[in-house]
């Protein structure tokens, strides 16, 4: 403070050094950015205006700067830019600017597989919700989405071909994801899995060019085939029950991720009845011809004549005598009971055995032909027991007391070997041995005058 000497000189100039003071003002200031949003790390150039004849920068993270224009590199993160400036007398203003330095973070479940939705997931830096996010492949969109309060986002896309893939939000991109791809690869069965049916297993790898296909086909014991190719055809075999596996394993091309896939089927005993189609029905009738069950001819469907056949099965194999072939009747079909005469003299004979209903046609010693038949079941009748010869043929209908026979063989007395139109798989008879109306011929022209018959 200055000292009062001569006081009217120096209270005057003082007077006007504080009317000068009043009369100053603060430095006009203004800021400008090259951009105020950007991918991190952000450099932007910070520029200050106006009639300060100094700037100072204060850039919000931990360092400073000083100058009308400045270049600095922001960090992720939102900051903000202070410029004091300061007037040539003194007085000083200050303007601030935000910066926003941008991150976009991108991941997902790797290798996805073709075809398939994959799950994209990210988030932007500093945090901003309801920012629109682009994923995109090769210049292609894969997927849309928005960030949520915190910044994050899930975008689910259908996976592509393999590459990179970037997130786009606001004005900041993620670093590549490279994305592994793993080709679809798909195996289905066509056809009828049932026993003897025709059944095919078809592999295949979608997109073709992701690579090719080893396909092998495994049961019980092992490997039982392979095949290879873009599209595998796997015929299978099904003369055996039991369950088949197939399994595809991809060879992929460059770029591509390897990829397997299996499927299994069973090869299952059909259950059949009167009335059944299709090639299994042939297949039975075939196997119980080998067995020496007495079948049609050329059997396409399951028909009565086939049913006469099927009870004699069962009846020698001890099975309920249903008339349907179902899983008990397979598996004895594979492992059948044998039957052989009781009797070896002489080597060329009939056996009747009722306890079984059925009769055997005994050629060279052994059992060649088997035929259904029904013997007495009605209360008061019997069928004779013992060793016969047939001593009398009637071709065509015989009238009879208790009914028509049909192409008889008479063995003693009045009891015969006949066709009837009724031969369930029970005793029904009055006494005499029926057989199928069908199987009758076949027996009256292969069996002569004299030859025995045993019944038991």
């Amino acid at each position: 403070m200055l000292r009062p000497v001569r006081r009217l000189a120096v209270l005057l100039p003082l007077a006007l050094a504080v009317a000068s003071s009043a009369a100053a003002a603060p430095p006009g200031v203004t800021v400008n950015a090259t951009a105020t949003t950007g991918q991190a790390p952000f450099a932007i150039t910070l520029g200050a205006s106006g009639d300060a004849v100094s700037y100072h920068w204060d850039l919000g993270d931990g360092t400073a700067a000083d100058g009308s224009s400045v270049q600095h590199v922001y960090a992720t993160g939102l900051w903000t830019a202070t410029v004091t400036a300061t007037a040539a007398d003194g007085e000083t203003a200050q303007a601030q600017v935000q910066v926003r330095a941008e991150t976009v973070t991108l991941a997902a479940r790797s290798p996805a597989t073709y075809g398939r939705l994959a799950l994209f997931t990210g988030s932007l830096r500093p945090a901003a919700a309801n920012v629109p996010v682009t994923l995109a492949a090769d210049g292609r969109v894969l997927g849309r989405g928005t960030t949520g309060p915190g910044g994050g986002f899930r975008i689910r896309a259908r996976a592509g071909v393999p590459g990179a893939v970037v997130a786009h939000a606001d004005q900041a991109a993620s670093q590549p994801f490279q994305l592994s791809v793993r080709p679809a690869i798909t195996v289905d069965f066509e056809g009828d899995p049932a026993l003897y049916g025709t059944l095919r297993a078809v592999a295949r790898i979608r997109p073709a060019s992701a690579g090719t296909l080893a396909v092998t086909v495994s049961r019980a014991g092992g490997v039982v085939r392979t095949a290879s190719g873009d599209a595998v055809v796997v015929p299978l075999d099904t003369r055996t029950p039991g369950s088949v596996v197939v399994t595809a394993r991809a060879k992929p091309a460059g770029g591509w991720a390897t990829a397997s896939t299996s499927a299994n089927t069973t090869i299952a005993y059909p259950q059949l009845a009167e009335g059944a189609t299709g090639s299994v029905v042939s297949v039975l009738a075939h196997r119980l011809a080998v067995l020496g069950y007495v079948t049609p001819s050329g059997a396409a469907g399951f028909d009565s004549d086939l049913l006469d056949a099927v009870y004699a099965f069962q009846k020698v194999q001890g099975l309920a005598r249903t008339g349907t072939v179902d899983t008990e009747f397979w598996t004895r079909l594979d492992h059948p009971l044998r039957p052989r005469p009781r009797y070896a003299s002489p080597a060329d004979h009939l056996e009747v055995d009722i306890a079984r209903q059925v009769l055997y046609v005994v050629r060279g010693g052994a059992v060649t032909s088997i035929v259904p038949v029904s013997t007495a079941g009605v209360a008061g009748d019997y069928t004779p027991r013992g060793r016969f010869a047939i001593y009398r043929k009637v071709s065509g209908f015989d009238p009879s007391p208790l009914g028509t026979l049909f192409d008889p063989m008479y063995f003693t007395g009045g009891y015969a070997v006949h066709g009837n139109p009724s031969v369930p798989p029970y005793p029904a008879s009055h006494g005499c041995v029926r057989v199928p109306m069908w199987i009758a011929p076949i027996l009256f022209a292969t069996n002569d005058y004299g030859e025995t018959v045993y019944v038991y």
